[in-house]
This record gives C-alpha cells, structure tokens and sequence, in this order.
C-alpha cells in the first residue's frame, strides 16, 4: 500500500475516532441532563401534590378525583396513591405512549429515572404515600433530535476536515510526488533534476537523488566531449577542420548504401592549381588561414543545407557532397562562388586559382570510384581554363526542375489514397543473435502493379509536396496493423516533421490504443539530425509514446556525439551507431576507441547500443568484443 493511502487512512481514522468520541460524549450527556431533570420533576411534583392531598379530607372520592385532576392535565406516565401498607388506593397509568424516536434507539440509551415518592399526612399520621412518573416520551423525542442534528454536525465537520487536510496533505507530500516521478524516471534511465523541498526528510533524499542524477549527466557530458574530441581528431583535418578523406569516403558510403534515404546525390570536387606557388610566396601560416577561410565558408554552406557535407580531400583538394537529388550545375556553381571570393588575396598580388568538378552520385557508385575518376579528369585538363565548371553527366541538368512536381503529386497520392504500402523487414539482433525488432523501411508502389519504390526514391518528393505526414501517418497504421495480426516487433523511420506535428501524434496515439496489446512491439526511430534540431518536440514525443508503452530510439548517431549529454533525461531505449562508424570496425583502431566510448555512454543512461550498416563476420567479431549490444546491416540475419 501506498504511503499517501496510509496517510489517509490514518486521518480518517482519527477524525472517525475523535468524531465517534465526540457523539458518543454529546449524547450521553444529553442523556443525563435530560434524566436529572425528569428527576427533579418527579420529585417536586410527588411533594406538592403530596402537600395538596394533605391540606384535603382524606375522603376516597376527593382523592381520586384530585388524583385524576392532576393527571390530566399533567404529563405522567404513572401516579399512584398507596396506603401504609404499599397497597394501591388509587392510581393512573399511561398506556398511550407514543414516541418518534426508533425502539433500537430507546433500548440502547434507557433513560434511566427514579419515580418521585412522597408521604401524605393526616394529622400526626402518616395516610399514605404519592408515587409519580413523568411521560418520557418527550424526553426520548428531544433525545432523538438532538442526536440526529449532533450527528449531521459531526458528519458536516468531518467531511470538512477530510477536504482541508487532503489540502495540506497535498501540499506536505507534493514533494514526495516529485521524488516519487523522479525514481521512476531513473527507473526509466531518464535521470532527472528536481528542486530541493524544505521538508527535512525529503530533503535528504532528494539531494542524494539529484547527486545521482547530476553525476550521470555530468559522466556523459564530459565522456561525450571526450569522445567528440577523440572523432575530431581521428577522423577531421586539423587545419580547416572539415572531414579528413578517409572519413568523407567512408560517410559518402555509408549515405549511399542507406537506400531507404539515398536515391541520388551529388559530389562537387574543386581542386587549388596553384597551391605550391601560393605557399611558397605567402609562407606556411597564411596559406594554412587562406585554406582555414576557405573551409569556414564551405561549412557555411552546409549548415544552410545539412544535406550537404564537406572534406578536405589532400592538400589542394576539397570536397562537397549531397546526399540528395541535386541539380549539379547549380551545386557546382554555389561551390564555384565559394572559391572566387577568396581567389584575390588582399595585400598580395596572388590569385588562386582552382578547378571544379561536379558530379551525380547514384546507388551503384562508391565514394572511391567517383573521387578517383573526378582526379583523373582534373588530371587530364591540368591547368587548363582554370576557375571554371566542368559537370559530368550534363544529360541530368534538368531531372529536377518543378515541372515534375505535379506529376509526382498525382503519384503519392494515389499510392497514399489506394494504401499501396509495404514494409520490408531488417532483422536487428543482439549479441547472441537473438531478434531485437525488425526495421521496417517503408516501400510504395506509385503505379497499379508497378515497381515498389524504396523511400530513398520518393520520400524527398513527398516532403516538397507536402505528404510526408501522410505518409508518415500510414506507415503508422500499416505497422499497427501487422503487429494486431501477429507480426514481430517492428521498428519505423519518423520523419522530423511528424515528430514536429501535433496532428501526426495525435493520430499515432489513437492509433496505438486501440491495439494497445502491441504497443510494447512498436519501436519508433528518429534521425540523429532531427532529435538535436528539435529536442524540445522531440523530448514531448518520447513522452507521449513511451506513456503507452512504446520504445523509442535515435538512429545514425556519429556526427553530434558531444550532445549525447543532452539526452540523459529523455528515457530512451536505444541508439543506432552510423554505418561509417562502424564500417572496417575491425580495422579501424581509433573507431574500436570511439565506439567503447559510445557504447559506455549508452550503458550509463540505460540505452543498448545498435551497430548499423554491418557488412561481413569480421566487423561483427569485432562489435561483440567492443561491447555493442545489438547489430543489423547486410551481414545480419536470423
């Protein structure tokens, strides 16, 4: 049992005590006020109408007479005249008694009441003696009410007292409430902060409990930084501070293999012709700055368009890559623009000049193959029409324009409208290979019998034209429907606009309960990218869905570790490592560093940690010895 209900079960018990005692009290005192003075009665009225009968001739008749007089208009339950002997000369009884008062009330509470007896003289001798009784039955009625109203009273207060002291039984335990929802959220593995209440006991606790907390958050915020440094190190050019070439082509690999968001992307290659002269003339300092400006305003770009990313391929060469549909002139052009603001240096008469390469990236390339032929070409033209664009694939320019837009309006909508809507299923498995959920990508079919298109290819669209939380919507309750049926867990994508809309969870949560029973199998993933640009929408959708049961995780975590601090208070489930992490896990000594480190975070907030993009037995070796909890990837399967 709860304390709050001990708490108020030992109120009521007081007050049903101190009402009960109060009543009781009340009444029996009534009770003997009311028997004194029927007592009193009883007496003076034996010894006056003793004293009349005395002044009277002791004739029969006038006695009987005065005797019934006196009656009459008396309120008696019994008069009697008795000789010396005891022996009734005369006598009145009240057989027309009659009392609202219940019979169960008189015979618990007897009024208990001596008759009022006094002598009747004849001269110097005694003639008889007077006996009287008093009717009662007002004195039962008065007893009655009074009991009753006295009852209604103690009942009226106490319901009183009941609500004021769950008043200030709310307001002496709310902090108790506080510390209650705080140690089921570090249950939960959320660990959360709570203000210290005055109350001395509670005080301890919560102090001791905030410690907890704080020393988590404070453990994986600076794990975090360390970690954050440890990427930055490992995988980052320390000049400019953009990707290293090794991890741009291992992320450029990891996009295009992710083919429930990749369809087609773009790589912009711009190589400094110039480079030795430029240093030589400027010296080591200037030139590293000239390059630092030239990475700070790559960088600018991308976080205008985070599906953008930037490197520093080698010295002279730098990279910008998106992984979307792009228009490659247009991407090349913006690249262009970046280097020709820095192309006159100010104070020198040197000029930098560059080359651009702009190329389409579809599913069967490789971040290799499309570097190292972008280098050949570069190769070829040499210093040839420096600062200029050079597109390959030309024949794409105009795959993009918006004249397309409503061709692929009418598309998604009759696949929405007609439920043309599948999901795959990608096992996630724990270390011994047991099933953890199946991720379910999304997969429509835009025409009667026609290809089933993978989200990479139509989800881009959807969200120009507004449908993505359509399709959001009956992803939902196409999974719903299969877990109703039977279906294995299932974990779905969940775009940042669903998560952003109220509309979305409001239907989500319709959705899950009716079918509550599968609310346990249903795991919602959400893009690293999308939690930290949104955590405050996002921290509200985990509340809704873990209400009901939901499991709830974040997806190709890599690129924002220092913010993995953020989400100690948030309660999730699990996190799912990027592919470019973990891709040559095995060969890779500085990634094993990070991703014990990750896997440490994540055990310290109560979260598994989920490898993603697994290709081969010897990256899944390596995961079981670095401590991961769980893998999926082309190399997994049941």
């Amino acid at each position: 049992m709860s304390l709050i209900k001990q708490l108020w079960l030992a109120i009521i018990l007081i007050l049903a005590l101190a009402s009960s005692g109060s009543f009781i009290l009340s009444t029996l005192s009534s009770k003997q006020y009311l028997e004194k003075q029927l007592q009193m009665k009883n007496n003076d009225n034996a010894v006056t109408l003793a004293l009349s009968m005395t002044q009277l001739p002791k004739d029969p008749v006038t006695l009987d007479l005065l005797l019934s007089a006196q009656f009459d208009s008396g309120y008696y339950q019994y008069i009697a005249l008795l000789d010396t002997n005891g022996k009734p000369l005369s006598e009145r009884v009240n057989k027309n008694i009659k009392t609202h008062a219940p019979q169960w009330f008189i015979n618990v509470i007897p009024l208990q009441v001596e008759p009022g007896i006094a002598e009747i003289q004849e001269g110097w001798a005694q003639f008889g003696t007077l006996k009287l009784e008093s009717n009662t039955t007002f004195a039962y009625n008065k007893l009655w009410d009074s009991t009753i109203q006295i009852a209604l009273w103690v009942l009226l207060i106490g319901l009183i007292s009941c609500y004021l002291a769950g008043q200030l039984l709310k307001k002496i335990l709310k902090p108790l409430d506080d510390v209650v929802d705080q140690a089921q959220a570090i249950g939960e593995s959320r660990f959360i902060m709570i203000n210290v209440p005055k109350t001395k006991e509670f005080k301890s606790v919560v102090n001791a409990m905030n410690t907890l907390s704080n020393r988590v958050k404070k453990t994986v915020t600076e794990e975090s930084a360390r970690l954050e440094e440890l990427r930055f190190d490992n995988n980052f050019d320390h000049v400019t501070g953009l990707m290293n070439h090794d991890y741009f082509v291992k992320k450029v690999n990891a996009s295009i293999s992710h083919e429930e968001y990749f369809n087609e992307g773009v790589m912009v290659i711009t190589r400094i012709l110039n480079i030795a002269e430029i240093d030589q003339k400027l010296g080591y300092k200037e030139t590293n700055q000239l390059l630092k400006t030239i990475a700070d305003a790559l960088q600018h770009l991308c976080e205008q368009n985070p599906t953008l990313s930037a490197s520093r391929l080698s010295g002279a060469d730098f990279a910008v890559f998106s992984n979307q549909p792009a228009d490659c002139y247009s991407l090349g052009t913006s690249i262009n623009g970046v280097f020709e603001k820095v192309s006159n240096i100010t104070g020198q008469n040197i000029l930098v000049n560059f080359m651009t390469i702009s190329a389409r990236i579809t599913r069967s390339d490789t971040a290799e193959h499309i570097i190292n032929s972008v280098h050949h070409v570069l190769d070829d033209i040499g210093t040839e029409g420096s600062n200029n664009l050079h597109v390959i694939n030309s024949g794409e320019l105009n795959q993009y324009q918006d004249h397309n837009l409503q061709e692929w309006k009418n598309l998604l909508t009759s696949a929405l409208d007609n439920k043309r809507i599948k999901l795959e299923s990608y096992a996630v498995v724990n270390q011994v290979g047991d099933l953890i959920h199946y991720e379910s990508p999304v997969r429509l079919q835009l025409a009667n019998d026609g290809k089933w298109f993978c989200a990479g290819e139509f989800i881009t669209w959807a969200d120009k034209l507004d449908l993505i939380n359509r399709v959001d919507e009956l992803v939902l309750q196409t999974a719903v429907n299969s877990l109703a049926n039977g279906a294995m867990p299932i974990g779905l994508n969940i775009s940042a606009s669903a998560i952003c809309n109220p509309a979305f969870i409001d239907a989500a949560m319709t959705a899950i309960k009716q079918q509550i029973q599968i609310a346990d199998k249903l795991y919602f993933e959400v893009p690293e990218q999308s939690a930290f640009d949104h955590l405050p929408e996002f921290r509200q959708f985990c509340v809704a869905v873990k209400a009901l049961g939901c499991k709830v995780g974040i997806e190709h975590v890599g690129t924002r570790i220092s913010r993995l601090g953020e989400l100690h208070d948030i309660g999730l489930d699990y996190i799912k490592i990027d592919a470019s992490v973990i891709r040559d896990i095995n060969k890779n000594e500085a990634n094993k560093t990070l991703l014990r480190g990750l896997c440490m975070i994540a055990h310290s907030i109560g979260v598994i940690a989920i490898a993603e993009g697994v290709q081969n037995s010897d990256e899944i070796n390596a995961l079981k010895l670095l401590g991961i909890d769980g893998m999926t990837g082309p190399g997994i399967t049941l």
